[in-house]
């Protein structure tokens, strides 16, 4: 029986083709793009999960301070019909205000003070506290209330709770300021995962506000809050991705044929990035939880670095002998292609020992884009260029001329030379090295006024700066936050804190302040009946755990900071930007971590900074050691030189453009390296390749050039960072490459 024919390679690779589409087609509707910008950032925290859930919910929440009574009716009423809002809390009607006072007046004893416990214990000196509320000329007890709370501890309970700068104000959380008033309004947004359900939430709050500004003369709102960040972060991904992506393709489309003078080469050249768009993708959604949305900005750049392939095939086929077909040409440049391919892998595969997501994302994205791109030149262009004649470019006499200018005689060379080493003496000059992740991304100036103005109202930082406790118990969990308070509230500049610390009282000191209630109360009917008041009923005062306290009115302000996870209990603190002493945080019941997330990341990101930095002096030198292991020693230094002068230039080319060096520069420089060396390798084997290759070379430099460089106006910092670095070096890196030609000026005379 005949054995069945093999698949061709062709064949298996279209059918390869076809699957990755398919399998895109499935997995991209069900993966998510995050627009946060906390998202770009790494995960750094000893309790990553516990601490990605709590800050999911605040990440959630909004804050409104509305200057105008009527203003606050009016956008009060407006959330409360807002479908995609949850936990509003605004203005509070007469049944949820009775509620409030009622969850104290029967727990009263769940929220007192050290201090009244103390009090209590003492039956004789409760009671004299009793009889001076009596004769106070100012909110005198009536006989009711004593009937009630004989010992006043519902009144007593109501005082213990922490001071704050809100307060409540005909039914509204209210904060005063001299004469204005500013009612507070706070909601969350059911859905702010979905871009496209968040920016029609926020666009229908944005006209709410309008129509609650309109509605009185004089009246001022601000917004505040991450949902408005994580919008303003994605919408400008996306302007980015739609615009930089079509000045690439523009750029491109019109570098290819002034080159080429044909269209053909243009859809040759759409056809190996769309492949390597889908094997990108296709990883990316393979391989990641999600995408984010400036890994996609960034990866606009694969498609110079895509390009190169089908310019460099093209250009050497045009080029070739008309006797030559293109299985000859492939078989030519077969070599090269694969070389240049495993180079720019190997380097981007650096990026995969970043911290951040993104270079993470980007890093899988251009393995498997270039890949798929490369290999749909050496298995589909030998039968779609058979028909391409042979002409020469107007760019080709322009290429060849470039090249003389490096020949020892003429001076235009050492000009080139000397003017890039001034210019990143200059750069250097005024170069500086910062890890602030503020700079990483620039926020819209709105916002920003938005959220200073809401902190001058508040009194408060709305950093993720905190206190993490953590427990086995609740029981133990509430004795570390009562003693925590406690610590806090003797240093004055750290009460406020003590703000977002639950008022209260562990199960223990709660059954103490009970026993000591029930001795004091006939001490106190005594004293009472003294003065002809008696009472009906010795009343009983219950304690409330600390789920219910959660549950109640009172607790929905600390809901959010509390989570039980794995039988294990956490309750976060936020300090803002004050400096909370680690000796406050020492021998509490319970675990207690200082949470300074900025503080972190940016440690973080210097210690990369210097360790990739020694990586990239390695990776330099193991590349010059080859270098002078196959083409000796002065190719060595020659190439060497190059190569240092790239890496140069592009952190000099920050300096000039008032960007601070940082992490995401030095992983531009690693990328710089591998891409450099692919024209050192080329200039030093060019006696080994036909000089019509040279053409294809420019080509294919120009065109990553190209793509890179648009990542550099990008409007996202550290896109922008990226970008400018890897332009400019990787402009120097083909400047400087002819260099090697020196060691052979019969190479140069030939060309």
């Amino acid at each position: 029986m005949e054995g069945r024919t093999p698949l061709s390679p062709n064949l298996l690779w279209t059918i390869l083709v076809i699957a990755a589409v398919i399998l895109l087609c499935f997995l991209l509707p069900e993966k998510p793009v995050s627009s946060d910008v906390m998202d770009m950032l790494p995960n750094i925290e000893s309790n990553q999960a516990v601490s990605k859930e709590l800050s999911k919910r605040l990440d959630s929440q909004l804050i409104f301070a509305v200057k105008g009574d009527k203003a606050a009716e009016t956008l009060n009423v407006s959330l409360r019909h807002a479908p995609f809002l949850t936990n509003l809390r605004g203005k509070s009607n007469e049944e949820e205000l009775l509620t409030f006072v009622k969850t104290v007046s029967d727990h009263p004893i769940a929220f007192l003070s050290i201090k009244d416990i103390k009090l209590l214990e003492t039956p004789q000196n409760y009671s004299r506290r009793i009889l001076s509320a009596l004769y106070s000329p100012f909110g005198a007890p009536s006989e009711g209330e004593l009937d009630r709370d004989p010992l006043l501890l519902t009144r007593a309970a109501l005082l213990s709770f922490p001071k704050q700068k809100i307060s409540m104000a005909d039914g509204w959380l209210t904060v005063k300021e001299g004469a204005v008033k500013w009612r507070l309004l706070f909601a969350s947004l059911k859905d702010k995962d979905d871009f496209e359900e968040l920016k029609h939430s926020l666009a229908t709050i944005s006209k709410m506000v309008s129509k609650a500004k309109a509605s009185e003369v004089g009246a001022e709102i601000y917004v505040q809050g991450a949902p408005l960040y994580s919008f303003a972060a994605g919408s400008q991904a996306r302007q980015d991705l739609s615009k930089l992506g079509m000045l690439s393709l523009i750029a491109l489309t019109l570098l290819l044929l002034v080159a080429y003078r044909s269209i053909r080469p243009l859809f040759l050249c759409l056809l190996s990035i769309s492949v390597g768009l889908v094997f990108g993708l296709t990883a990316v959604t393979l391989f990641c939880g999600h995408l984010h949305a400036m890994t996609l900005v960034m990866c606009v750049s694969i498609i110079g670095l895509c390009t190169d392939y089908t310019a460099y095939f093209i250009a050497s086929r045009m080029a070739a002998p008309k006797e030559e077909n293109s299985q000859k040409t492939l078989d030519l440049l077969r070599p090269t292609l694969l070389h240049a391919l495993l180079t720019t892998v190997l380097t981007y595969s650096m990026l995969l020992f970043s911290p951040f997501p993104s270079l993470k994302e980007l890093a899988i994205f251009t393995i498997f884009g270039l890949a798929g791109a490369c290999l749909t030149v050496l298995f589909w262009f030998p039968q779609l260029t058979n028909h391409i004649k042979y002409h020469c470019s107007p760019l080709a006499p322009l290429t060849n001329k470039y090249i003389r200018f490096w020949h020892p005689n003429s001076p235009v060379g050492k000009i080139i030379l000397c003017s890039i080493l001034v210019l990143c003496a200059v750069g250097l000059s005024r170069l500086q090295v910062s890890d602030d992740l503020r700079q990483l991304y620039q926020a819209p100036k709105v916002l920003v006024e938005n959220e200073a103005q809401i902190q001058k109202i508040l009194d408060r930082d709305f950093s993720q700066d905190s206190i993490l406790l953590e427990s086995d118990s609740e029981e133990k969990l509430l004795e570390g936050l009562a003693l925590l308070r406690s610590r806090l509230a003797q240093d004055s500049n750290l009460k406020t804190i003590g703000t977002f610390i639950p008022p209260l009282l562990p199960e223990k000191l709660q059954n103490q302040a009970a026993n000591a209630a029930r001795n004091a109360i006939p001490t106190v009917k005594e004293a009472l009946e003294n003065l002809n008041i008696r009472l009906n009923e010795h009343p009983r005062y219950s304690g409330l755990s600390f789920k219910d306290f959660l549950n109640s009115p009172i607790g929905e302000n600390y809901r959010s900071l509390f989570l039980e996870k794995d039988g294990k209990y956490y309750y976060s603190i936020p300090i803002g930007s004050s400096v909370v002493p680690k000796s406050i945080l020492q021998n509490l019941p319970v675990k207690a971590m200082l949470e300074n997330k900025r503080s972190q990341i940016q440690t973080m990101m210097a210690q990369y900074r210097v360790q990739i930095g020694w990586l990239l002096v390695f990776a330099f030198a193991v590349i010059v050691v080859s270098i002078k292991w196959e083409f000796g020693t002065r190719a060595a230094v020659l190439s060497a030189f190059s190569l240092l002068l790239s890496s140069i230039a592009g952190a000099a080319a920050l300096g000039f453009f008032g960007m601070p060096f940082n992490v995401f520069s030095v992983f531009a420089l690693i990328l710089i390296l591998g891409i450099g060396i692919d024209y050192q390798i080329f200039f030093l084997r060019l006696s080994e390749t036909r000089k019509n290759s040279l053409f294809a070379l420019f080509v294919a430099a120009a065109s990553t050039i190209l793509s890179l460089g648009i990542l550099g106006l990008s409007e996202t910092a550290a896109v922008r960072n990226f970008g400018i670095t890897l332009t400019f070096g990787v402009l120097t890196a083909f400047l400087t490459s002819p260099i090697s030609l020196l060691l052979n000026h019969e190479k140069i005379r030939h060309l």
